[in-house]
């Protein structure tokens, strides 16, 4: 069984949700893994931020949902392909869609694609919306996803958000304690040991990039981050790709054929056998 195959990245509002989930897709692709990636926003659709000269022909996550009939072909068909790398497609709302543009849809939609999207990639990327209150596939996400990444900015301002928002995972079905908690664009200047108690303590922090800022600007996210400021932000990333990566993937080792005993036969050397019998019999004529 295959574990961490779907992901969310949740967090509060510009803590640096969608930067992160194209980065984990990146770095997946390097490991030759399949990848689809699903900007999951009705209210700010990604795409036009972050592919905005790729042609999208009515690839819409919205039209996917409400559609009569989710089937994987149709999933397929709905894939955006990401210009120069083969193993990473991505699923998104479109430039000016908004939650009225599609017949609205249910739970039980979102759990079909789920369900379909499993066999269709190694690893599956969601890109929540902060505002999990009013976005139904964002919610679920964070409820049906093997993996759970937590994103948090450190200052007050993410503190009061998760203080209004965790409340609303509640439920034992959302596993909130086993949520990856990462502080996100941390800065010298930040408290970030206070935000980190709040929460009862991260896992890791991603420090701040300006190179990864300068992409934000510039619509570069599915570009590798190369500056050597980069580094630091690089490495954690690959640390948590570490942790998404099969351990069935692990060539296993080979063993050693055993060849079966056989509990009749006496396989010990001949000397051996010698002295247990006379130990047991004697010597001939010694009792007499």
């Amino acid at each position: 069984m295959q574990l961490n195959k779907v992901i969310a990245v949740w967090g509060n509002p510009n803590s640096g949700k969608t930067a992160l989930s194209i980065k984990l897709a990146l770095e997946l692709t390097k490991q030759k893994k399949n990848v689809i990636l699903i900007h999951c926003d009705h209210e700010t659709p990604v795409i036009s931020t972050v592919l905005p000269f790729v042609t999208t022909k009515d690839q819409s996550l919205g039209a996917l949902l409400s559609a009569m009939q989710i089937t994987q072909e149709s999933i397929l068909k709905a894939c955006i392909p990401v210009s120069g790398n083969r193993n990473l497609t991505v699923l998104s709302y479109l430039h000016g869609e908004n939650d009225r543009t599609y017949a609205k849809y249910s739970k039980e939609r979102i759990v079909d694609l789920f369900i379909l999207i499993k066999h269709l990639a190694d690893h599956i990327i969601i890109d929540c919306s902060s505002h999990i209150g009013e976005d139904l596939f964002s919610r679920a996400a964070l409820e049906l996803s093997d993996q759970v990444i937590r994103l948090t900015s450190p200052d007050l301002k993410a503190i009061s958000f998760f203080d209004a928002c965790l409340p609303l995972l509640g439920e034992r079905k959302y596993k909130v304690g086993n949520q990856l908690k990462v502080l996100s664009n941390v800065k010298p200047e930040m408290p970030r040991d206070m935000v980190a108690n709040k929460f009862g303590g991260i896992y890791t922090e991603l420090k701040h990039s300006p190179e990864l800022e300068r992409q934000f600007y510039e619509a570069r996210f599915f570009e590798s981050l190369i500056e050597k400021k980069s580094n630091l932000y690089v490495t954690e990333v690959r640390k948590l790709v570490d942790l998404f990566i099969d351990e069935e993937d692990e060539k296993p080792k080979k063993t050693k054929k055993v060849k079966k005993i056989n509990e009749d036969v006496d396989y010990r050397p001949v000397k051996e056998k010698k002295s247990t019998l006379v130990s047991l019999f004697g010597k001939r004529g010694e009792d007499k």
